[in-house]
């Protein structure tokens, strides 16, 4: 196979219902199976965490439909997780609601409670970036994969809008191959530099079996 069209090999689909639970709770004091914003989305899997947001796989309990929740602006244990303006990150998330990418999820909805924020958006079957990397892929099946990112990134920027990539639990791989923006929401403080170094710590991670695609923050969730 020629190296300018070697992929990643193709997501199977994830089990729907699968609850994991842990031995503890998130940062914020979220758990697998337990509900969210008046008990309307169940918990699945959370898929990474960082100071005032985390990353959680759910099921919309009126849809039944799979989702992605971005938390955003959760009280934690003390002074462990940061508030956060959900009104700001909102703002500065809404363009993505029009955006039609291959390399972006699209949202569904963004709800507001006294518990915190979230950004909903369309449920991928897809993989971690750390479950591909452990298959050492190749370096151009790695750099194919991030392309379709890299240019959504640069029409983002062009358009004076962030996509926030620099935890890499916003990333997933999607069923063709290609690294996707699977948790939007766009914190205050997240820069164009902050995007890149999000793509190139992904595409070293990939090409290197995991290093630095687990933040220090993520550890910290009980799994």
């Amino acid at each position: 196979m020629r190296a300018d069209t070697e992929r990643l090999p193709p997501v199977a689909a994830s089990s729907p219902g699968l609850v994991r639970l842990p031995a503890g709770l998130s940062l914020a004091g979220h758990m697998p199976g337990s509900t969210f914003a008046s008990q309307r989305y169940r918990l699945l899997v959370c898929c990474g965490t960082a100071p005032s947001v985390e990353f959680w796989h759910a099921v919309d309990l009126v849809s039944g439909r799979e989702v992605g929740l971005t938390i955003v602006g959760a009280a934690g244990h003390g002074s462990v997780v940061d508030r956060v303006d959900t009104d700001d990150v909102f703002a500065r998330t809404v363009w993505m609601c029009g955006v039609r990418s291959p390399a972006m999820t699209r949202i569904l909805d963004m709800v507001d409670t006294d518990s915190g924020g979230a950004v909903v958006s369309e449920w991928l079957p897809s993989r971690s970036l750390g479950e591909v990397a452990s298959t050492r892929p190749s370096r151009a099946a790695a750099s194919q994969s991030i392309r379709p990112l890299v240019n959504t990134m640069r029409r983002a920027h062009e358009m004076d809008s962030i996509l926030d990539l620099e935890n890499p639990g916003r990333l997933r791989i999607g069923e063709r191959g290609d690294v996707y923006l699977a948790f939007p929401g766009t914190l205050p403080g997240a820069d164009r530099a902050a995007d890149v170094r999000g793509l190139g710590a992904a595409l070293r991670g990939l090409v290197t079996g995991g290093v630095g695609l687990t933040p220090v923050s993520a550890t910290a969730s009980a799994w």
